[in-house]
C-alpha cells in the first residue's frame, strides 16, 4: 500500500475560522484529492494528521464514495468525484429533482441520498466536543459536498464552518442557489482553475436555470488566485489556455485544468494569499 503524501500542513488548519482561510482551503482541497484513494490509504493518511475518528461510505447503486474524519476539534466530510471531465460530461444526467431547498441535479441528488442519512448520523456521533464541521470535494464530489451542506444546514438545521470545493459543476437551479446562499454563501468557497470545463457545466438555460452557489475564487492563467475577474480576462485566459494545450500536446488545456492534483498545487502556491472575499461575486 503506497502512502499518500499531503501537500497541505494540517497544523495550519484553523478549526474555528468562519471566513475565507487560505490554509484551510489547501487542507480541504488536499482531502478532496485524497478521496480518490482506497479506504485503507485514506485511513492511514488522515491518521498521520491526528484525525482518529473515521468512517468510510459507499452507496450500493451509484457507488457514491465518501468519508468522514475527525478529532476533538474538527469534523471533515469529503466526497469522491470524477477525475475525467470527459466522463462527467458523457455520463451526467442534467434533469432537475425537487428538494426542500429548490431543484437540483437529479443524478447528484440520487447519489447523495444513498449515503446521506448514515453520514449525518456519523457526524452527530463524532460531534462529542462541539467540533466544527467542514465539507469538501472535487468535481462530482464538490457537487455532492454542496448538497450535503444544504441538507445539513437547511434541512437538519445544523451549523457548519465552511464548504470548500474544487472543480465544481453547477448543482441546482436559481431557487436552490438563492436558498443556499441566503444561509451559506459567506462560508462556501468554490475554486475555479482557469479553463476548467466542468465548472462551466451544466450550461444554464431558459428551462433548467442552473446557477452556481457560494463565492467563486478564480485561479487565472498565470496561476494567481483572484476573488473577482472581468469577463474579458476570463475569456482571454480560457482561449489562451486551450490554444496552449492544443499546441503542446493536442489536448484541450481545460481537461488538465480540471485535475485535482493541479488544483492542489495552485492552491498551495496561493495559500498564504490574504484578501477580503467579495461575497456578492457572481
Amino acid at each position: 500500500m503506497t502512502a499518500y503524501r499531503f501537500t497541505a500542513d494540517f497544523t495550519k488548519f484553523n478549526a474555528t475560522a468562519t471566513q475565507y482561510h487560505g490554509e484551510n482551503g489547501l487542507v480541504l482541497a488536499d482531502i478532496a484529492k485524497l478521496a480518490y484513494e482506497t479506504e485503507d490509504v485514506i485511513k492511514q493518511a488522515i491518521n498521520t494528521w491526528g484525525l482518529n475518528k473515521f468512517t468510510f461510505f459507499e452507496g450500493p447503486i451509484t457507488s457514491t464514495e465518501a468519508f468522514i474524519a475527525g478529532n476533538d476539534a474538527t469534523i471533515i466530510v469529503a466526497f469522491k468525484g470524477t477525475q475525467s471531465p470527459k466522463d462527467f460530461l458523457t455520463d451526467a444526467e442534467f434533469e432537475l429533482a425537487n428538494t426542500p431547498y429548490g431543484k437540483v441535479h437529479d443524478g447528484f441528488y440520487k447519489a447523495l441520498t444513498e449515503v446521506w442519512e448514515d453520514m449525518f448520523k456519523t457526524i452527530e456521533s463524532f460531534k462529542d466536543n462541539n467540533q466544527t464541521v467542514w465539507f469538501c470535494g472535487h468535481s462530482l464530489g464538490a457537487a455532492l459536498a454542496t448538497l450535503a451542506a444544504a441538507e445539513y444546514v437547511l434541512v437538519k438545521h445544523k451549523t457548519i464552518n465552511g464548504l470548500y470545493t474544487i472543480g465544481q459543476p453547477r448543482t441546482g437551479n436559481d431557487v436552490f442557489a438563492n436558498n443556499f446562499d441566503a444561509k451559506l454563501k459567506d462560508k462556501s468557497f468554490r475554486y475555479i482553475n482557469n479553463a476548467d470545463i466542468v465548472t462551466r457545466n451544466p450550461v444554464p438555460g431558459l428551462i433548467l436555470k442552473y446557477r452556481h452557489i457560494g463565492v467563486p475564487l478564480y485561479i487565472d492563467g498565470d496561476g494567481v488566485l483572484l476573488d473577482s475577474i472581468s469577463l474579458g480576462k476570463k475569456t482571454i485566459d480560457i482561449i489562451t489556455s486551450m490554444l496552449k494545450g492544443i499546441l503542446k500536446s493536442h489536448n484541450l488545456e481545460d481537461l488538465e485544468d480540471h485535475k485535482s492534483e493541479n488544483y492542489v498545487k495552485l492552491i498551495f502556491n496561493n495559500s498564504s494569499s490574504i484578501f477580503w472575499v467579495k461575497t456578492n461575486a457572481k
